[in-house]
């Protein structure tokens, strides 16, 4: 701490140059915090929450296909099954098609849908405040993949895991256009415990592998991370760019810190006239490149939440709106920035330490700054 004041002067010794320097560390750590939070979101463990306990049943082939509503039946009898709530997603556009519009509608039967949706709850006002709803407003909702409009009336609000959606009677189908419904496009299941999933998930399987419709039964969460899989292998893609910038960065830090070191030359060389050893003169020079990435990493740590913000903000109004509800900067995600921000000063600086350590006093005496 005695050298703080020598190592904080330098790392300021041109300041344009430091300040240009931090920017680049600032943009590359709010990209890793977010870059990681994304994936903490996707990688998300339902089992934290009652969640863990749901299996959903779909059509083998993908969700664009409806299955049998007489399946319902079926799946009631297999044991550790609690409730069975079928579920239409009517994939409608209300008033326009802009991103800001959407919200996901999914009919289903009430009678269950608490059952089986016991962590969420009333009330909640986030539709409400977004599109300034009332209770009892109508909301005409214009199909897409299901033809026609389906005029709806608000009659509660709910809190839950994800509160992008609006829940309406299956009814609204039967009555609109639709007719006697006798196919749905999902079966929302609750099984007694999340040790039953798998047994459940197997049983439901077996039992339809050999019908016209087979089935494809799994936990929630895997459920969830289809709507990502659907855009390629998105893990591995945030991966490889946080690994590309870290590398950038990594670059231009040790340019800069190569820079002032060549500068530097005689400075370094009068303190190794002084009594300064070797050791010392690299710790000097690294700690110099390691504030400076810490200063950016403080920064970027800081200017990440905003980002943050408006991200989710955004995701709430897309249809991998239920992963927002996760997205959140965790205190784990902090401290890999701070350790990226330390590996960045460590990688960048330590080239630049070592040549710095091994000039020649003699040498460095002899030229001109």
């Amino acid at each position: 701490m005695k050298y703080f004041r020598f190592i904080w002067k330098n790392v300021f010794r041109k300041k344009s140059r430091a300040f240009l320097t931090m920017a680049s560390i600032v943009l590359v750590l709010v990209l890793i915090v977010v870059l990681s939070s994304l994936l903490e979101a996707l990688d998300y463990d339902t089992g934290r929450t009652k969640g863990a306990a749901n299996v959903v049943v779909q059509h083998a082939t993908g969700l664009g296909n409806f299955m049998p509503l007489a399946y319902r039946q079926k799946i009631e009898q297999v044991p550790g099954v609690v409730a069975v709530a079928p579920q239409i997603w009517f994939g409608g556009i209300y008033v326009d098609e802009r991103p800001q519009n959407f919200f996901g509608q999914l009919s289903t039967d009430p009678q269950v849908w608490a059952i089986v949706h016991d962590d969420y709850s009333i009330p909640d006002d986030q539709l409400i405040d977004r599109f300034h709803w009332t209770i009892g407003q109508r909301i005409q909702v214009r199909g897409t993949y299901i033809p026609g409009t389906i005029d709806l009336v608000l009659r509660g609000v709910y809190t839950g895991p994800d509160e992008s959606n609006i829940f309406f009677h299956n009814k609204y189908l039967e009555n609109s256009f639709l007719g006697r419904l006798e196919r749905t496009g999902i079966f929302y299941l609750r099984t007694e415990a999340p040790e039953k999933v798998p047994g459940v998930c197997d049983a439901i399987n077996k039992m339809f592998e050999n019908s016209d419709a087979p089935v494809k039964a799994m936990p929630e969460k895997q459920f969830m991370l289809q709507f990502t899989e659907m855009m390629g292998d998105v893990k591995l893609l945030f991966r490889s760019i946080a690994l590309t910038v870290l590398f950038t960065v990594v670059l231009i830090v040790a340019n800069t810190m190569a820079m002032s070191a060549r500068e530097r030359v005689t400075q370094i060389a009068v303190i190794r006239a002084l009594g300064f050893r070797r050791s010392q003169v690299l710790m000097l020079v690294l700690s110099e490149a390691i504030v400076l990435a810490l200063l950016g990493g403080v920064a970027g740590a800081l200017g990440s939440f905003p980002f943050m913000w408006g991200l989710i903000g955004i995701i709430k109004h897309t249809p991998v709106a239920m992963f927002a509800y996760n997205l959140k900067i965790s205190l784990a995600t902090l401290l890999t920035a701070f350790t990226a921000a330390v590996g960045i000063g460590v990688l960048a600086g330590f080239v630049p330490a070592i040549r710095s350590s091994r000039i020649s006093i003699v040498d460095g005496l002899r030229r001109v700054a």
